[in-house]
């Protein structure tokens, strides 16, 4: 199973990836705000990461606690 980037606020696919950690690593480059020295890099939205089964619920429309709450009922026990 792979994991996916996503807008947080629109829910657009940015990129797919193997590992999580890629994904985590990928997110936190992208939200992070940077000073340069001629520049200063602020994000225009935030970016999330959740893996491609849970990304399901976010093409449904969910957001926020909706999205927890869906990956929640959703989640296999094994």
């Amino acid at each position: 199973m792979g994991w996916v980037v996503y807008d947080q606020r629109s829910g657009h696919m940015q990129k797919y990836y193997k590992l999580a950690s890629t994904a985590k690593r990928i997110c936190t480059q992208h939200n992070t705000e940077r000073d340069y020295d001629f520049y200063v890099y602020r994000p225009t939205s935030l970016w999330a990461f959740c893996s491609y089964r849970d990304y399901e619920g976010v093409l449904m429309g969910l957001r926020g606690e909706a999205l927890k709450m869906w990956q929640f009922c959703n989640t296999e026990i094994g």
